[in-house]
């Protein structure tokens, strides 16, 4: 039952799409052809009417997936262009957010960072396809464009094609069934991949979905319920941050531990002490800990990623106190060896995301501010799974490097790149070059697997005074005065 030509179905998490997207204007725009068949402009307002214009609505779906064995469930929210997916073992729960022009991650606690700084134009045209925003009279007034393509065929019967190509978005075309006027499917023929849209069902009085969708000819979602509600899609929230009169600066703990950054805070009233770790995609803390706050741990087996590898699984926590600044009750992964790290608490992306982190290594000083206060400016950086990562140049070779303030190394190369570069893990001396500072003498990691090029650590970033304003996109820095290691460009 699968149309006559290269069919993928309509995912929306940008991961099970692959590559990046492209925006209509760098594609070749289809040649339109002539049709003795219903005008396009008709067929456009019988699939609103048929469809029930689902844009309009705020729709929500749910499902169930089941991956090695462990059973998730998934709740899809959509209006408009805008989207949301949470995915949920137990009380552990991950996703994905499209804001109708960006698309994010989402962690357990509804921290959402995005997944690149541009526009997705691929996720643009699917959700203008599949919640119909395409047949909008004011589509084509809002600057979309509609080309009618040759007919597909199914099962011997023609549907038509429709090139869709919204304002911003990538270039896909909608596949309509002329007698029920409701879309079948997607189609990219340059991405090689076709979503069908069958078992389509009435929602209440208002709206008709799909309740299975297949991609290249696998299925890909069955829906257990769909509904459409009048009630506004609510974006990420995150763990919004109390900062009382303003900024909190706050003194590190232990320097025998090095540059790693570690601050005094309490959770629920008692003391504890804190790291800021970057390279964490949430919050964690150690299970000695949550036995303090007489937490129980939900769940277990689950992979963190940052430090601790024995995870007993997921805590509620009280309200957090750093300084000046509280943060709300929220979600910990437990973590069994924590402790032995020199601290009770990871402060990962949940604080990052809503804070502007300035960590001065050479006063021993950590400041935390509302996001997107002080100067702007700053060597951009975009994020993989929840970590920073900046573009810098080794040797003169481009590198995507991670940025760890809890790893202790100066600089960390992953296997892959270190194969493909040997001669940079032999040089004795090599130089980085890191937004406008040259950096010389930098000792390496032995090689590990990672998913990105390297990684810079926390013994580099000692030479510095780092902010990080993950609303901004930026981290800047500020060498230490006289730093041996250390030359900005406007020193040559």
């Amino acid at each position: 039952m699968r149309f006559a030509t290269p069919f993928v179905t309509v995912c929306f998490v940008a991961s099970a799409m692959g590559g990046a997207p492209r925006p209509a204007a760098a594609q070749a725009t289809p040649s339109p052809v002539p049709t003795a068949a219903m005008p396009l402009e008709e067929l456009l307002a019988k699939a609103r009417l048929a469809s029930g214009a689902p844009y309009r609505y705020h729709i929500v779906s749910r499902s169930k997936e089941v991956h090695d064995g462990t059973t998730f469930d998934v709740t899809t929210e959509s209006q408009g262009l805008k989207y949301r997916a949470q995915s949920c073992a137990k009380a552990l729960c991950s996703g994905f957010y499209f804001d109708g022009e960006r698309s994010f991650n989402t962690n357990f606690n509804d921290t959402a960072l995005p997944l690149s700084s541009g526009v997705d134009g691929l996720q643009i045209t699917l959700r203008a396809i599949a919640s119909y925003a395409f047949t909008d009279p004011d589509f084509t007034k809002n600057g979309g464009t509609l080309v009618e393509r040759d007919p597909v065929l199914r099962d011997g019967k023609k549907f038509r094609r429709i090139s869709v190509a919204p304002r911003l978005g990538a270039l896909l075309d909608a596949i309509i069934d002329p007698a029920t006027g409701l879309v079948a499917g997607v189609i990219s023929d340059e991405r090689k991949y076709a979503f069908e849209f069958s078992d389509q069902r009435r929602i209440g009085s208002q709206v008709t979905l799909p309740f299975s969708i297949s991609l290249n000819g696998y299925t890909f979602t069955k829906y257990d319920e769909r509904s459409a509600l009048t009630t506004e899609l609510q974006a990420p929230s995150g763990i919004a941050p109390d900062f009382g009169s303003g900024s909190a600066t706050i003194a590190m703990q232990k320097p025998e531990h090095g540059a790693t950054p570690i601050v005094p805070c309490t959770i629920g009233g008692q003391s504890a002490s804190c790291a800021l770790d970057t390279g964490d995609s949430g919050l964690s803390m150690s299970l000695a800990f949550a036995k303090k706050l007489g937490l129980a741990a939900i769940g277990g087996s689950y992979e963190e990623r940052g430090a601790g590898q024995y995870v007993s699984g997921l805590a509620k926590a009280p309200p957090l106190t750093i300084g000046a600044a509280s943060y709300p009750s929220a979600n910990y992964i437990v973590l069994h060896d924590l402790q032995q790290n020199g601290y009770d608490v990871i402060l990962g992306a949940d604080v990052f995301a809503r804070t502007r982190v300035t960590i001065d290594f050479a006063k021993r000083e950590v400041q935390l501010a509302p996001p997107s206060t002080g100067a702007s400016g700053g060597l951009p950086i975009g994020f993989n799974d929840f970590v920073p990562v900046v573009t810098a140049a080794l040797d003169g070779k481009s590198v995507s490097l991670a940025v760890d303030t809890a790893a202790a190394s100066e600089l960390g190369l992953s296997s892959d790149f270190s194969q493909r570069h040997p001669e940079l893990t032999k040089n004795t001396s090599p130089k980085l070059w890191l937004g406008a500072y040259e950096i010389k003498d930098l000792t390496f990691d032995a090689p590990e697997r990672m998913q990105y090029d390297g990684r810079i650590g926390s013994a580099l970033l000692a030479h510095f005074t780092v902010t990080f304003d993950y609303e901004r996109g930026t981290i800047s820095l500020t060498p230490r005065a006289n730093d041996p290691i250390v030359r900005s460009a406007q020193a040559e």
